[in-house]
């Protein structure tokens, strides 16, 4: 699995202006191939930092994700917006066990 986990640090009211295409990009994510979960939330303690988080079953599939129309349209949306700081990196992942809440289902 690769997990995908990054900060965008963005000036006042852009995460607003940027919210719909935001929501567009999240929604058409889920339905890419090898795609476990994807979510972008503003931090509740600061509302001009959006986190990110996705799972991807590999490598390819992370790929063809940043190639996507939708990705493609969202990064030169970052590209033109007051942004003050941005990272994102993947990660190689495995699960290690449940913190809170029932057991993961056999295969997770």
């Amino acid at each position: 699995m690769i997990i995908v986990r990054g900060d965008v640090r963005l000036a006042a009211g852009e995460i607003e202006r940027l919210r719909p295409l935001l929501e567009r990009t999240v929604a058409a994510s889920r339905g890419e191939p090898g795609c476990g979960a994807c979510s972008a939330a503003v931090d509740i303690s600061d509302p001009n930092l959006l986190r990110i988080g996705e799972e991807w079953s590999d490598v390819r599939a992370v790929d063809a994700h940043m190639h996507s129309p939708h990705m493609i349209d969202l990064l030169e949306a970052l590209g033109t917006a007051k942004t003050e700081a941005i990272r994102v990196d993947a990660y190689e992942g495995h699960y290690v066990r449940t913190l809170v809440g029932e057991p993961a289902p056999a295969g997770d």
